[in-house]
């Protein structure tokens, strides 16, 4: 196999035997002047079909998170009858090193979706569940039973839709999601590259919010504080998910409740703080 583009030290871009491209895993696989041949025996682990624009992601991800997800992934793809996207497995490492940071500094957030994800999904539920289990065995860290909702979700929007089809209704939902990304940037004053994993992942759970309400199942959780709890921590991400809601609201003539402008405040602060991380690694 030959290694044509360097990831990170452990992790490259190559052409295999077939002249395929594929994402390789390996101690010092991506070492040294490119290209180079690598030892098969060498690499731990390949991926093929990834996305270009999650490259970079993979070299921000700790090695033992990306191996678990690739492990899990084929778990995940035993028990699925729907076809999933490659990139399902460096999708799913992204959130579930974010989940694993967020108990290291003991950041609970409780999320407010556990029971419509469970009846709408129970399978990716049910994985999401045994994928909790794993990581609280394998980095020895104690997650709440409600991160098993954002697993579930990780896996659900990795389902590639068999139809190239897109109604009106889909495209006045593509319309919607580009307003809000346009509010986040220019009330946040970031920039969210349409291009990006960071857009990919903020579009995923926006569209899940505009299909709970306007399927008028609104979201319920136990938590009653979770709103104040957010709006206090995060401020900026408050107002701009207060101004994101009113563009949702106005466009399908219903309110947006605490709990779904909790789940917005959530994601926009998340791709906020991604922004200014690579702001400062630019600078």
């Amino acid at each position: 196999m030959r290694a044509i583009r360097k990831i990170n030290n452990n992790a490259a871009v190559c052409i295999d035997a077939r002249g395929h491209e594929v994402v390789a895993l390996g101690n010092g696989v991506g070492f040294g002047t490119m290209p180079h041949e690598v030892d098969l025996s060498d690499i731990v682990r390949t991926f093929y079909g990834i996305d270009k624009r999650y490259l970079a992601l993979i070299e921000e991800l700790p090695a033992k998170e990306l191996e678990f997800a690739a492990q899990f992934s084929d778990i995940v793809r035993s028990q699925v009858s729907h076809p999933l996207s490659p990139n399902l497995p460096v999708t799913l490492a992204d959130h579930i090193s974010f989940a694993i940071k967020r108990a290291r500094e003991h950041m609970i957030i409780t999320m407010p979706l556990a029971y419509d994800v469970e009846q709408t999904y129970p399978v990716e539920y049910r994985l999401g569940e045994l994928c909790v289990n794993g990581i609280s065995r394998t980095f020895q860290v104690k997650l709440p039973r409600s991160e098993a909702v954002g697993i579930a979700l990780s896996i659900v929007g990795s389902s590639v839709s068999l139809s190239e089809k897109r109604t009106l209704d889909e495209r006045r939902m593509e319309r919607l999601i580009d307003k809000v990304t346009l509010t986040v940037e220019q009330r946040l004053n970031i920039e969210v590259p349409r291009d990006s994993f960071d857009y990919a992942r903020f579009a995923t759970h926006v569209r899940y919010l505009i299909k709970r309400v306007v399927g008028g199942k609104p979201f319920e959780t136990s938590d009653s504080d979770l709103y104040s709890m957010l709006s206090e921590e995060y401020p900026e991400a408050t107002a701009c998910a207060t101004e994101i809601s009113q563009l949702i609201s106005d466009t399908y003539q219903t309110e947006l409740g605490e709990e779904e402008r909790a789940y917005l405040i959530l994601h926009v602060h998340r791709v906020y703080s991604r922004a200014l991380e690579d702001s400062e690694v630019c600078h």
